[in-house]
């Protein structure tokens, strides 16, 4: 994760059961260009069915990850290709600030059998003559690199993709629309050398076709309104072949939560790295605090997430690498910069609201309370909420956030005020370590006074993306 103090574990993962002595050579090959190149732990995943025809590379993969151990970002690495060691590395970093999977290469190249047998029998012979530019669909194995959050969230590779084929395409898929990041390649090219063709990956082959309709179903499923509900139970399908083989995997979401917690945790992650790249000061506020101090966890019945942004810190920066960098869209924009100004980014279906805090002077006295004292703002569109741009105004006043402190949430250490239980009382009330399932926000928190109505949200909106040089939001952006 982001905050992780300690060195990342970068390990290499190969799947490898080949007994094919054409494929043994390539692999001895590669296996000594990546000891020479490459300081990472490495892990070979085996699978030996009695009915070779029905190996299973994803299952070999997944058993690779969990022969690993404890690691932080894995590079999933074919046994017959070439790729350039400082690409790779790249890829690591990139895989590892994101969170996104990752592909060390723009290009692939194929050597033909002639070449691969020149390359193996003499490095300095002439076979660059012998590759061809692969010209099909953009290519997505060979390497592909994930941080530990990403593969758990997707639970590795399908393997109900039987044999070879398809099965690299289906995690790219899962990979983008269950985390909403989209993937990202590092320039260069990867090499691919020529062995015996498996008879499974034949295009008339039965397994082979059952591949193709398997992707087929992730590809009509990506782009459906419930895609990630979709795509979720397609993975669910072939679980037990996980199990099987002894793989367990973290327990996902029951149905008792409003939001995927495990989503949650990754943008939550996201969203404060970036805001401590920048010097920015945030906080848990609100619901996400109340669910750190009194559960150590998210509220089950909350649908989405709270930090408290000290204003006079903030770098607008944060907004466009969030955008460029970790695929999030900005969903909703209110108030001002200079005054109750609120961000909410989201991704995945998931929604992080920013709500920016100033000091109290700055109320000039229309609200009681110690010159220490903080607030932020609330808005409540006055109907009909779908076409309104009305809204009313509430100031929510806190006692101080300094100082900070880190808490463990989760496994990863996030900012909450040190004085939280004070923050918890202004919200909730002295009881607040009773959860209520039926609260409503403006009718139930405890610190809100309405300062009256604002007749233009609109201007607001508009205001807040010229301060961040942000193209103006299209309508579906705010839906």
């Amino acid at each position: 994760m982001s905050k992780t103090v300690s060195e990342p574990r970068v390990v290499l993962l190969v799947p490898f059961s080949s007994k094919d002595p054409s494929r043994i050579k390539i692999w001895n090959h590669t296996h000594s260009w990546l000891k020479q190149t490459l300081n990472y732990p490495l892990y070979i995943g085996e699978h030996f069915p009695k009915d070779f025809s029905r190996y299973n590379l994803s299952l070999a993969r997944n058993l690779a990850a969990q022969k690993a151990g404890d690691w932080d970002v894995a590079v999933i690495h074919d046994a017959d290709t070439v790729i350039n060691p400082k690409h790779i590395k790249a890829g690591v970093k990139t895989a590892l600030e994101t969170g996104a999977v990752t592909y060390p290469y723009t290009q692939r190249w194929e050597l033909d059998f002639t070449g691969t047998k020149m390359l193996l029998e003499n490095e300095h012979s002439d076979w660059q003559s012998h590759m061809t530019k692969h010209t099909r669909n953009q290519p997505l194995g060979g390497c592909i690199i994930v941080r530990r959050d990403l593969w758990e969230l997707v639970r590795g590779f399908d393997t109900g993709f039987v044999g070879w084929g398809h099965e690299d395409g289906a995690f790219a898929i899962a990979c983008e629309v269950l985390s909403g990041k989209k993937l990202r390649r590092i320039t260069g090219n990867s090499l691919h050398l020529e062995h015996v063709f498996a008879p499974a990956k034949k295009p008339d082959n039965p397994i082979y076709q059952a591949n193709k309709r398997r992707i087929k179903s992730y590809m009509e499923s990506m782009v459906k309104t419930n895609a990630r509900d979709l795509i979720r139970d397609l993975r669910q399908e072939s679980l037990p072949t996980d199990k099987s083989a002894g793989i367990k995997w973290p327990k996902v979401n029951n149905g008792v939560a409003k939001m995927d917690q495990t989503v949650a945790l990754i943008l939550l992650a996201d969203v404060t790295s970036v805001l401590e790249k920048y010097g920015c000061t945030y906080w848990l506020s609100d619901g996400t605090l109340l669910g750190a101090i009194r559960e150590n966890g998210f509220i089950k019945h909350d649908d989405d997430l709270d930090l408290g942004v000290w204003a006079a810190s903030f770098d607008k920066r944060v907004i466009h690498e969030l955008i460029s960098r970790f695929s999030c869209n900005i969903n909703r924009l209110q108030g001002k910069p200079s005054d109750g100004m609120v961000i909410t980014v989201g991704r995945a279906g998931i929604h992080l609201d920013m709500f920016f805090y100033y000091p109290i002077k700055n109320l000039e006295g229309t609200l009681k309370g110690n010159k220490t004292d903080i607030y932020s703002c609330l808005y409540s569109l006055v109907r009909p909420y779908n076409t309104s741009n009305k809204a009313k105004r509430y100031n929510c006043v806190f006692p101080n956030y300094k100082p900070l402190v880190r808490r463990d949430f989760l496994g990863d250490k996030f900012w909450v005020p040190k004085n939280a239980e004070a923050h918890l009382a202004a919200a909730y009330g002295l009881d607040w370590r009773k959860p209520k399932k039926d609260w409503v926000l403006f009718e139930d928190q405890e610190n809100l006074k309405q300062q009256g109505i604002v007749d233009d949200m609109r201007a607001d909106k508009l205001a807040i993306e010229k301060y961040l040089g942000i193209e103006p939001a299209r309508k579906e952006d705010y839906k």
